[in-house]
């Protein structure tokens, strides 16, 4: 896992992340990453936790996260983010999910 939470971290979110496919957990709320989410974290297979929450992450989610199989835990809340949660992802099954109560969720319950 990776953790890097508080690090005020700030500019787009690197896609690079993306070539880490044996991450299982990718930890970096609370900074100040700009963009969208990118396309690449769907590379990351073995993902089980994506934790990008209070940053400035905008645009909407994008339903490649929905590769993300093994995915138990994804939060987002804290960002601009705009549009609605891909039913794809909703069908994951994930434990927790957190979106901020401006993002649509017609198949979730845990809008935060």
């Amino acid at each position: 896992q990776l953790h890097l939470e508080g690090n005020n971290f700030t500019g787009p979110l690197p896609s690079e992340f993306g070539k880490l496919q044996m991450m299982i957990g990718l930890h970096l709320d609370d900074n100040m990453f700009t963009s969208t989410i990118p396309v690449k974290l769907s590379s990351m297979r073995s993902l089980v936790v994506l934790s990008l929450g209070n940053n400035a992450l905008s645009g909407p989610i994008p339903t490649e996260i929905s590769e993300l199989h093994d995915l138990v835990e994804l939060k987002l809340s804290g960002n601009v983010l705009e549009g609605s949660v891909p039913k794809a992802v909703c069908e994951l099954g994930l434990k927790e999910l957190q979106v901020d109560s401006n993002v649509q969720c017609s198949c979730c319950s845990q809008n935060i």
